[in-house]
């Protein structure tokens, strides 16, 4: 049963791009936003939980919209290397995927291969506000 709350947040839209985000000790891709006029780590966001993510895809259609709730079991393997279950799409391991979604469906808004003319997808994000019990 999906317990996320569908609830858009209010704060700062930011505008940028979306891609798959990956450093050594991670256990996982995780998903990231990049933000427009900004450089370095500050650009990075990681989407997280109780978001609020506008994709568009190359043709400039809404490719998603809607307020992020991670699935941590669809798309659950093995690997004889790895025999703890762990989520992947598109071959690679990975953190979450949005409910609702076919893993390798999700990961194809983030994984692109520019090689083969895919370019990173415009965004829109709204992060979700702090409790103020945090």
């Amino acid at each position: 049963m999906n317990r996320c709350r569908r609830v858009k947040p209010t704060g700062q839209k930011y505008t940028g791009v979306i891609e798959m985000f990956w450093n050594q000790g991670m256990e996982g891709v995780a998903w990231s936003f990049v933000a427009d006029g900004k450089t370095g780590w500050d650009a990075m966001m990681l989407i997280e939980a109780g978001d609020w993510l506008k994709v568009f895809g190359e043709d400039g259609a809404v490719d998603f919209d809607g307020v992020i709730c991670p699935d941590k079991k669809v798309g659950l393997t093995t690997h004889p290397l790895w025999p703890v279950p762990h989520q992947r799409a598109l071959g690679c391991h990975v953190k979450w995927i949005q409910y609702g979604w076919k893993p390798d469906d999700w990961a194809k808004l983030f994984i692109r291969d520019e090689r083969a003319g895919e370019k990173l997808l415009r965004a829109e994000l709204i992060k979700k506000q702090p409790s103020k019990d945090a």
